[in-house]
């Protein structure tokens, strides 16, 4: 039995998530404290009474990660021998700070400085374009390129965000060339299509300007080994010391390849996957796919339970 860890990205979250680790584990609820003081942010209050706080990316991303990291601390003890690591998206900080190839004060200092500057630039966007992102669900990857193609002929306003698994991938953009998107689709026979409500429009081009002074930021912070590989969201191949920075830089402005970084753990020899944090969606993307490693939650306290189960059966 191989296992790896999965962690979840931005827009998972629910009011009072963590709180029963909390109320359980005292190393859940020093996690959150370290945080806070890190960030200067009062993320427990924010989680349990200002949950529409976290609607913001300078918010939502630092209450995420801890809220990961708090699961994952409390039930580290507990597991056996990880092969790998990998994050959706804004997951990927987790799966770094928890296999120490980032430090956790680094990795929230960072993470505080990246959601700001992203946030910035987002409402810099609202005011001088009307963009978005579009779910797009049960249609081939072939036929998402061409129908992009056929948006972009005159001027390139349109592209893939994140490929999350056969039957999703998300589209970042114009909101034109998304309605040009939905109305050539719809032609074709794809009709499953919806909006995705996020801030602005990530892991596209159009986050481009974000890209040299987050550069500047990571400069300052050293990353390791790790105890554990970590698998790129950009390059679906595990992270390398000497290009790690790069790759954080690039993962602003290129698709999430979340289909293939499954299947680089599934051509590992991953049979079991663990997806902490937040919300079942890492686990819902692996239902409809083909010789998928078989995954559990662990998203409240009682899911330990089932998790000694899982990795013992």
């Amino acid at each position: 039995m191989s296992i790896a860890i999965i962690f979840n990205g931005q827009g998972a979250h629910y009011q009072e998530m963590g709180k029963d680790f909390v109320e359980k584990y005292p190393i859940a609820k020093k996690v959150y404290e370290e945080v806070e003081e890190i960030t200067g942010y009062p993320i427990q209050k924010m989680i349990n009474t200002e949950i529409e706080k976290l609607d913001q990316t300078r918010y939502a991303q630092i209450a995420i990660v801890a809220t990961s990291l708090a699961i994952y601390k409390s039930m580290e003890k507990e597991l056996p021998t990880i092969q790998l690591m990998a994050g959706l998206s804004l997951g990927e900080y987790s799966a770094l700070i928890a296999s120490e190839s980032l430090s956790f004060e680094d990795g929230f200092k960072i993470l505080k400085e990246r959601g700001e500057l992203m946030a910035n630039h987002c409402q810099s966007l609202r005011e001088t374009s009307d963009l978005g992102m579009e779910v797009v669900l049960a249609m081939p990857l072939e036929k998402i390129k061409e129908t992009i193609a056929e948006v972009n002929h005159l001027k390139e306003e349109l592209y893939l965000a994140n490929l999350n698994s056969t039957q999703q991938v998300i589209l970042a953009g114009t909101k034109d060339s998304i309605t040009g998107f939905k109305k050539i689709a719809k032609e074709k026979g794809y009709r499953k299509m919806m909006p995705l409500k996020v801030e602005g429009p990530f892991h596209s081009p159009y986050m481009s300007a974000v890209c040299l002074p987050y550069e500047k930021i990571l400069d300052e912070i050293t990353f390791s080994k790790g105890n554990i590989p970590v698998i790129s969201n950009t390059t679906a191949e595990m992270h390398q010391i000497t290009e790690i920075k790069k790759q954080l830089v690039n993962h602003l402005v290129e698709p999430v390849r979340w289909q293939e970084t499954i299947q680089a753990m599934s051509d590992a020899g991953i049979d079991k996957l663990i997806q902490i944090g937040p919300g079942k969606t890492l686990a819902n993307l692996l239902k409809r796919e083909k010789n998928a490693p078989e995954a559990l939650v662990v998203d409240r306290a009682d899911d330990l339970a089932m998790m000694k189960e899982f990795i013992g059966g």
